[in-house]
Order: C-alpha cells, then sequence, then structure tokens
C-alpha cells in the first residue's frame, strides 16, 4: 500500500523523494495534533465531572408551565366541543386527536446558577462555551436577561433564540457597582468603558454621594445609552 502510494506521488504527480517525505511528515504531525486535541477534550470533560456539584445542578433548574399539546383521545361525537376555558377541542387536521388542556411541567436553566457540567448538558454547548459564558457572568456580576447570552463571544444568537424558552434568569445580578464607593481600579464593567468612567469620577469629586439614576442623567457629558445599560448593575448605598 505503502508502495503504491508511493508510485502515485512520485511519478504521476512528479513529487520529488524530498517532498514525499516533507508530506510524510507533514500527515505524522496532524496526527499527533488531532490526537492530543481529543485528550485534551477528554481530561477537560474528566475534571469537569469531578468538580460537578449536584446540589448546583438541582437548584438551577426551576418549574416552568408546559405549553398545550395534543394527545391521545378517543373519538366519540359529544367531545367534538365543550364549553369553558378548559375544553378540549377535536382536531380536525389530526383525526383521532383532542387538545387536552393540562399543564404539566418541564424544566428551565437557572443561567445564573448553573455551572459548567449544567451548561454541557444543553445541546449545542460544549465545554469551551460553557467556560465562556461563566466567566463573562463573572465579568457581567450576573445575567439581568438571557438574551444576554447573545453577547458571549461565538454563541450562536440563532442558538439563544430557539433555547431562550428553557433559560430563565432567577434572582438575576448578583453583584453590583457601588458607585459612590469604588476607586477608578476597581469602576470595571464590560457595559463601561474608561472614559466615561473618567468623567463620571471627576463629577464624584464634587458631588460625594449620588442617590439616583436621575441625578447621572443630569451628568455633563455622560453617554446615557452605556448607563442605561448599566442601570440593573448600579447601586447607589452611601
Amino acid at each position: 500500500m505503502r508502495a503504491k502510494i508511493h508510485y502515485y506521488l512520485r511519478f504521476v504527480f512528479g513529487i520529488s523523494r524530498s517532498e514525499i517525505k516533507g508530506l510524510y511528515s507533514l500527515f505524522l504531525l496532524l496526527l499527533i495534533y488531532v490526537l492530543a486535541s481529543m485528550y485534551y477534550t477528554y481530561i477537560e470533560k474528566e475534571a469537569l465531572a469531578i468538580s460537578f456539584e449536584p446540589k448546583v445542578w438541582n437548584s438551577a433548574l426551576v418549574k416552568m408551565p408546559k405549553p398545550r399539546e395534543w394527545v391521545k383521545y378517543p373519538v366519540h361525537k359529544k367531545w367534538e366541543r365543550r364549553a369553558g376555558p378548559t375544553s378540549n377541542f377535536k382536531s380536525s387536521i389530526f383525526p383521532g386527536y383532542v387538545r387536552k388542556s393540562v399543564q404539566n411541567q418541564h424544566w428551565a436553566l437557572d443561567i445564573n446558577l448553573a455551572d459548567s457540567l449544567a451548561w454541557i448538558g444543553l445541546k449545542g454547548i460544549g465545554p469551551g462555551f460553557a467556560k465562556r459564558i461563566l466567566a463573562y457572568r463573572q465579568r457581567l456580576g450576573g445575567f439581568n436577561a438571557v438574551l444576554q447570552l447573545k453577547e458571549v463571544y461565538g454563541l450562536d444568537s440563532v442558538w439563544v433564540d430557539e433555547n431562550k424558552s428553557h433559560l430563565n434568569i432567577g434572582l438575576g445580578v448578583y453583584r453590583t457597582l457601588k458607585i459612590n464607593r469604588l476607586a477608578w481600579n476597581e469602576f470595571r464593567h464590560p457595559y463601561l468603558p474608561y472614559a466615561q468612567v473618567k468623567l463620571f469620577l471627576t463629577y464624584r469629586k464634587q458631588h460625594p454621594y449620588i442617590a439616583s439614576f436621575e441625578e447621572l442623567e443630569k451628568i455633563h457629558g455622560l453617554d446615557l445609552a452605556v448607563w442605561i445599560r448599566l442601570k440593573p448593575y448600579l447601586s447607589y448605598e452611601p
């Protein structure tokens, strides 16, 4: 087999012996890279499994109402329609089926409590995305809305739209910016550029206590679009 490949490369494609050796070496390096990547992924999953905390997983799940669904029922004339808000209706499209108004339960993931293994349990999320989501959540101080997941680098916005009904923010933001206390080197947030921090701190030197967001709106030169986006993360504690 090897001699056949060598013959085709040497005499059909006109590749020299030194070039053939180079191709063999390149193939070997690619094989080593693929095997190393597979091994690294396996080790990473094992590490996540070891660090799995069942209490965190259980607390990250909240009950949500399940939408109405079509269930099999024996068709009977008197079942074609019933009065009342929870009536069953015979399907004209699927004979033998009626829509049953029963509120079952399904589970939704609390995106502010879920650990890496909980995220990996969702279709389309691997160890890499799970790590990015947790890192971004930490930088934010908690998600205030499910759609903030679209801001995670590389995460497909279509995936977020398709899965948002199975996600929940729980208690929401868990760390706020205490704008009356923070020093300049602690005033950090993904939504907040340094120029805005500098402008705010200059104002705070003259007005040591900011009591509300309305006071922020009066600061000359402040980009309100930035601060409105940041509003859920602001605390006015003295």
